[in-house]
């Protein structure tokens, strides 16, 4: 694809994830507050240097480009995430493996924790040494079930480390959580970080955390209103 193509498909300004395909297959999937700027920035003539040969190639091999709308950056976030397990896009995972994402995870615990975790932590835990999780693999979501002794749920993989930081401290003053791994007993530290949420609601804050994740917006949103 070109830029003249581009501007034929009529982007919105609009914040969203994107996907650039080739034949209907899926080559890449983004995420952008404006999605008519970010695709655009694909085609400028600087884009080897800043995003390098294998996304230049990309672009080259696409004849394709699709969007998906979003009410917020922070969704788009989260549906880019689904949309690259879904997928596992060639261009998202080249030269990177489930090993080196970030993923948002559910502990099993009574009261349950969410931490965020580098997919080398996660996977090492159940075989330490292992090279064989790759999210080009086939069997990625059997992967991610391997986990399943110590966390409860596993979101993602998030591309973006410092973003995904920035979207838990929104969430987290949506849905209060404990995320700290110290001794249970340091029980001031953790009522610190609930907020003095009480138990059950503690515990609708994890479910309602986890249909975020799953991209199920509008179920959070009855279940808050019947909360209210």
């Amino acid at each position: 694809m070109n830029s003249q193509q581009i501007k034929k498909v009529g982007l919105p300004d609009k914040p969203g994830v994107y996907f650039f395909k080739m034949g209907g297959k899926v080559l890449y999937i983004g995420k952008a507050t404006s999605l008519r700027d970010r695709v655009k920035s694909y085609f400028s003539k600087d884009l080897i240097n800043t995003r390098g040969p294998a996304i230049l190639d990309m672009t080259v091999k696409a004849d394709k480009v699709d969007w998906q709308e979003t009410d917020s950056v922070l969704e788009a976030l989260i549906l880019e995430a689904n949309l690259i397990k879904k997928y596992k896009p060639k261009y998202n995972t080249k030269e990177k493996d489930n090993k080196s994402f970030n993923y948002v995870c559910i502990t099993k615990d009574k009261l349950p924790r969410v931490l965020v975790e580098r997919g080398r932590n996660i996977f090492s835990q159940q075989y330490p040494n292992s090279s064989r999780f790759t999210l080009k693999g086939s069997d990625t979501d059997k992967n991610l079930h391997i986990v399943s002794k110590k966390y409860k749920s596993v979101f993602g993989p998030f591309p973006n480390g410092q973003q995904l930081k920035e979207a838990m401290k929104i969430i987290r003053r949506i849905f209060p959580y404990f995320d700290n791994d110290s001794n249970k007993k340091n029980n001031r530290e953790f009522y610190r970080q609930l907020g003095l949420v009480p138990f059950g609601e503690y515990k609708n804050n994890i479910k309602n955390l986890k249909l975020f994740f799953e991209g199920k917006k509008k179920s959070v949103i009855l279940n808050l209103k019947k909360e209210m």
